[in-house]
């Protein structure tokens, strides 16, 4: 009984050491920047640690905050390569790894990092004509971090090219509800404005081609909304306006928008 005792303690002493060592291999492979194998190793210590008991609670503690940072380290790097889905895959594991700790630090790190590459994503499938699969890469970003302001300008981008103006305006309003005052989102918030504005420019001069003048000017209305126009917004507005001032029913809604636009 007294040497099955002693050799259990014994044991017990092995597998700290042995998660010790572990440990510093994931620390060897972090500074070397190879954070696959930082993960890897991280993981291995973990459970040792886990394994051996109380004894090990504060190295346990040091393996979990090395083992989070390594998944975000590794995030990036596979992110870097433009491999959006691998990069997703690992970060969603270190999102969960975080979230299991409420670690709340690192929990809206991975949150917010994984919106970016989901917009990302949604931004090249945009670029490739596949709408709703972009929108979907979009509406999961924001699920993720709720304020996703370049993801809410893709869907309104989704939408624009659909010719869903009503639904790109509800997207786009959501661009310069959150963006607005924030000084690195200020080029996608007069991105937005811009785009919806000439979307609804263009509308209005279809439909007054059209003669639909009371339709048109309801657009010219909605367009002026998003005043200030930029540069090139104003000489559309400019130019639409100049063509239909010989138009009585248009002369309201044009001097409506200009009075806006001052």
């Amino acid at each position: 009984m007294i040497g099955f005792t002693l050799l259990s303690v014994g044991l017990f002493a092995q597998s700290v050491a042995d998660a010790g060592v572990k440990y510093n291999d994931g620390n060897t492979a972090y500074n070397d920047k190879d954070y696959a194998a930082a993960v890897d190793a991280y993981t291995e210590a973990l459970n040792m640690a886990k394994e051996a008991g109380p004894d090990a609670d504060e190295l346990k503690s040091k393996i979990e905050k090395q083992l989070t940072a390594s998944y975000l380290k590794k995030g990036l790097s596979i992110y870097k390569k433009k491999d959006y889905d691998g990069a997703i895959a690992v970060l969603e594991q270190g999102y969960a790894f975080a979230d299991e700790r409420n670690d709340t630090k690192y929990v809206t790190k991975f949150a917010s990092v994984i919106a970016q590459i989901r917009g990302k994503k949604g931004d090249v499938l945009r670029s490739e004509g596949k709408l709703d699969d972009a929108y979907t890469e979009y509406e999961m970003a924001i699920e993720m971090k709720p304020d996703c302001v370049k993801s809410f300008y893709g869907e309104g981008m989704v939408f624009k090219e659909k010719g869903n103006l009503e639904a790109m305006m509800e997207k786009m309003n959501e661009v310069v509800k959150y963006g607005a005052g924030n000084a690195k989102m200020e080029k996608t918030v007069n991105a937005a404005k811009a785009n919806a504005a000439r979307a609804l420019l263009a509308k209005a001069a279809e439909e007054f081609n059209a003669q639909n003048f009371e339709e048109a000017g309801k657009y010219i209305d909605l367009a002026a909304t998003y005043a200030p126009f930029d540069e090139g917004t104003m000489n559309v507005f400019n130019q639409f306006a100049d063509q239909v001032k010989d138009v009585p029913e248009m002369t309201d809604a044009i001097n409506k928008a200009k009075e806006a636009l001052k």
